[in-house]
C-alpha cells in the first residue's frame, strides 16, 4: 500500500474518531443542561418565596446568590463545550471527506 492510501486511511480514522468524540460531548452537554435547568427552577422557586417585600428580597438574593453564580458559570461552560463539539464535528467531516478523496481518487503515478 502506498503512502497516499495510508494517509487517506489515517485521515478517515481521525475523522471518525472526531465524530465519535463530538457525539459524546454533545450527549454530556445535553445532560448537563438538563441539570442546570433543574437547578435554575429550584433557585427561581426559592427567589419567589422571598419576593414579598424589599427586605425579604435582599435575604433571598443572599441565600440564592451563590447558587445562581454557579448556574451562570455552568451555562458558560456548557456553551464552551457545545461549541467545541460543533467544531469537532465539522473537523471530523472535513477529515473524512479528505481521507476518502485521497484514498479513492488519488491516482498513483507509475
Amino acid at each position: 500500500m502506498n503512502s497516499k492510501k495510508t494517509l487517506g486511511i489515517v485521515l478517515l480514522i481521525g475523522g471518525i474518531a472526531m465524530l465519535v468524540a463530538s457525539n459524546y460531548i454533545k450527549g454530556e452537554v445535553a445532560e448537563g443542561r438538563m441539570k442546570i435547568d433543574r437547578a435554575q427552577r429550584q433557585v427561581d422557586t426559592g427567589s419567589k418565596l422571598f419576593s414579598n417585600n424589599p427586605i425579604s428580597q435582599e435575604v433571598g438574593k443572599t441565600i440564592t446568590g451563590g447558587a445562581q453564580r454557579k448556574i451562570n458559570e455552568a451555562n458558560q461552560e456548557a456553551g464552551y463545550y457545545g461549541t467545541m463539539a460543533g467544531q469537532l464535528q465539522i473537523g471530523g467531516i472535513i477529515l473524512i471527506v479528505a481521507g476518502a478523496a485521497i484514498f479513492f481518487l488519488w491516482k498513483r503515478k507509475s
